[in-house]
């Protein structure tokens, strides 16, 4: 029988850290745009890499304030689902990573980290 309160391995671990610290960053961001009027570091060094991306397919940077905000808390809800343990914790993880691969540099790099972990435990599972 399965201890119900195992503690979290490693990479359970690693993924639901990397997701409270992109979630956090995403709902702090998009407020921070949404009370402000600016991204962090938007008057200083510019917008990241991301911009160029939503910019290139018709989004407005300045538009992505509220789908940051949604990211944010699906990105923490995503670490508290992973260290419950649900069945669908690292096929919801691949997801929320997938979308979240157009926010170069931060959200793709914890987005391929996160899909690595997820499907090296999967096989695990």
């Amino acid at each position: 029988m399965k201890d119900a309160m195992q503690k979290p391995g490693l990479s359970t671990s690693a993924i639901s850290i990397l997701s409270f610290v992109l979630g956090t960053w995403l709902i702090f961001d998009g407020t921070r745009k949404l009370v402000t009027g600016y991204y962090t570091g938007e008057q200083t060094i510019g917008l990241g890499p991301w911009a160029t991306l939503v910019s290139a397919i018709g989004i407005r940077p300045s538009a992505m304030a509220f789908p940051f905000l949604f990211l944010g808390v699906l990105w923490t809800v995503n670490g508290i689902i992973v260290l419950l343990g649900s069945n669908t914790r690292y096929e919801r993880a691949i997801a929320i990573s997938i979308v979240t691969l157009f926010y170069a540099l931060p959200g793709t790099l914890v987005g391929i980290i996160t899909i690595v972990l997820s499907l090296r435990e999967r096989r695990f599972v």
